[in-house]
């Protein structure tokens, strides 16, 4: 450790890491370098703005079981107009971390020691460097710094840089202030992971701050104003960049119907996370005409900021996505499919998006006009929206949307009466999916039952009888080819199905049998009628055959008592009488009442089927990617 003066102002500094190259003068905010030959004087920084961070320097903590300590930071203005912070973490192992905040994330990177891409070289969603994703490419500038830091900063200078993003939170950025440049590798993290508490944000801190606009005196609400960078009066349309808790008016929009069905500053509950309507913007693409939609800008302290997107009175959620995370094929226009997490988003539309209407707060200096390719992709209820913004800072950036019902939206910000949606949104779920699992395990009940019955319900056999038609009694006044015979008596219980079958080795001749079923006591009788046929041949060299030589049916559960059966047997003139036989069993199962309630139960997916497919042509009738079709085309040229 080494105290000196500062060559500015004579205040002690204190030199606390050996290998720190500077310290920023806590009380006059010079830049003190210490040389092999004494202190000098590199010159001042401008004051920190106030970013509400939770780091500070002289903050510990421990990453990946190396403690370190918070030594320094300077802060980095976006060319877009965000401020951000880098801190400058001295390990326990002698090295340099550099842990870098932006949004509420948190970077942890260390210099490594290998060859950069060119900057002319990038672009947004490239692949680079071990498969990382370019995320973004900008130029940023140095605002000012304090505590101890391996380098000398130069405030007001300005530098280009990339950012990439990989799989399972990788995360690098390039600083092409050098030549050649220098690289930095390393991970997304949280607090926790690197053992700092959120609570050791600066005490008091106000989580809302009140301004008045500059030109009609109402009262703006700031509801990050750690992180805003540009608030529209929702009164007059007045917009003013937002400078150390000050408002600089820059711009005065023309007066818009479009307002809020949210009103800005509600608060909602999504999930466990309170949120608050901090932003509201419409924006549209044009393809035959123009089409809008609204967002609505939701902060959480915690969490950071999401989206509640409306469109055509469909709602969603929105949380942004690490590029690195999504496989695309072509991530500078837009490829058929995009793959997150193992599941599959087909393109629905691609165009470009442009802001026409803006109130409220927001992290980016966000303007009327501003525009962005951009591509949505489907896999309801779930969706990804890609947008890539070509002018300034180049970047790519996705986002997750799940689809919220419009019960949901007013249950969660205690609203009433938001208008149902009439058609079918791009991530809308179809609730008749819902139906597969219990349809699954009725059809399975099902056909549990059927085996069950017909396994246990093997029958009783009441009679097996064989007779030889030219033995039987021929009618008074019948031909020749008929008779009739009586079976031996058998007795029923009445509570079972009964099957009577009879059988005959018939050969290229036919029999028709014509039984009743009598009952002994009442001499009530059930008819019914067997034919039999059975012919065969040779035709060509093949053999052919058809008809049956057997046939059945089964009587619903005839009443108890004692039965014979009456046949009346005529077989085909001029041939021998057949002799036939005949079974009767009771206690059968039926299986045509299983293959009709088979029928009935496949009823309802056939519909449902019907009416998803009938609900799919809906949601992708206005998608230039349908694969119904041009769907949006025929249905122009009808009007």
């Amino acid at each position: 450790m080494t105290f000196a003066n500062c060559p500015s102002c004579g205040a002690q500094v204190e030199f606390a890491i050996g290998s720190s190259e500077v310290v920023i003068c806590g009380t006059c905010r010079s830049i003190v370098a210490r040389t092999d030959r004494r202190i000098e004087d590199h010159g001042k920084v401008a004051a920190l703005i106030d970013t509400g961070s939770p780091l500070r320097v002289g903050t510990t903590g421990r990453y990946r079981g190396l403690g370190f300590r918070v030594s320094g930071r300077t802060q980095l203005r976006h060319q877009a107009g965000g401020v951000w912070d880098e801190w400058y973490a001295a390990l326990d192992d002698g090295r340099w971390a550099w842990l870098a905040e932006a949004q509420g994330r948190f970077y942890v990177t260390f210099k490594v020691s290998a060859e950069a891409p060119s900057y002319e070289a990038l672009a947004p969603g490239e692949h680079v460097l071990d498969d990382l994703v370019v995320a973004e490419i900008g130029e940023a500038e140095l605002l000012s710094g304090e505590g101890e830091l391996p380098w000398t900063p130069d405030a007001g200078s300005r530098y280009r840089y990339a950012d990439l993003t990989g799989s399972q939170r990788r995360f690098a950025t390039i600083d092409y202030s050098e030549d050649p440049p220098i690289l930095f590798k390393g991970e997304e993290t949280t607090l926790a992971e690197l053992g700092i508490s959120g609570e050791a944000a600066r005490p008091g801190r106000a989580s809302l701050v009140t301004l008045n606009c500059s030109q009609c005196g109402g009262a703006l609400e700031l509801r990050a104003p750690d992180q805003a960078e540009r608030i529209w009066c929702p009164y007059c349309g007045a917009g003013h960049d937002i400078t150390g808790g000050k408002l600089e008016f820059f711009k005065k929009l023309k007066k818009s119907n479009v307002q809020p069905v949210i009103p800005l500053g509600s608060t909602g509950r999504i999930g466990e996370q309170l949120y608050v309507v901090a932003g509201f913007v419409e924006r549209a693409v044009h393809f035959d005409q123009d089409y809008f939609w609204t967002e609505y800008l939701l902060y959480n302290r915690a969490e950071g900021y999401r989206w509640l997107v409306h469109s055509d009175d469909h709602w969603s959620f929105v949380t942004p996505l690490r590029p690195g995370d999504v496989l695309d094929s072509d991530p500078r226009g837009a490829a058929r499919t995009v793959v997150y997490e193992g599941n599959t988003y087909r393109l629905f539309q691609n165009a470009t998006a442009r802001v026409t209407h803006v109130i409220g707060e927001f992290y980016w200096k966000i303007a009327v006009g501003e525009q962005a390719d951009t591509a949505d992709y489907v896999r309801p209820p779930f969706g990804i929206s890609k947008e890539l913004t070509r002018e300034g800072a180049q970047e790519i950036a996705y986002s997750h949307a799940r689809y919220m019902e419009v019960g949901e939206v007013e249950q969660a910000f205690a609203i009433q009466g938001l208008v149902r949606p009439s058609g079918v949104g791009p991530i809308q779920p179809f609730v008749g999916a819902k139906l597969g699992a219990p349809w699954a395990i009725m059809l399975a009940l099902l056909v549990a039952t059927a085996i069950f019955i017909g396994v246990t319900r093997t029958g009783r056999n009441v009679l097996t009888q064989t007779y030889d038609l030219a033995e039987a009694t021929r009618p008074e006044g019948a031909p020749e080819n008929a008779r009739v015979l009586f079976s031996e008596p058998f007795e029923l219980s009445g509570e079972k199905n009964v099957l009577v079958r009879a059988e005959s080795g018939l050969s290229n001749t036919w029999l028709y049998l014509a039984v009743d079923l009598v009952e002994d006591a009442s001499g009530q009788l059930q008819s019914f009628e067997l034919p039999l046929e059975y012919y065969s041949g040779v035709d060509g060299g093949e053999s052919w055959s058809e008809g049956k030589r057997s046939r059945r049916i089964v009587l619903s559960r005839p009443p108890k008592g004692s039965y014979v059966l009456r046949v009346e047997g005529q077989w085909e003139p001029g041939k021998p009488a057949p002799a036939v036989t005949v079974h009767v069993r009771e206690g059968v199962f039926r299986f045509l009442y299983f293959f009709l309630a088979l029928i009935a139960i496949s009823v309802i997916p056939l519909l449902a089927l019907i009416r998803q497919a009938s609900f799919e042509s809906q949601r992708w009738k206005d998608s230039a990617h349908s694969p119904y079709g041009q769907l949006a085309a025929s249905d122009d040229d009808e009007e």
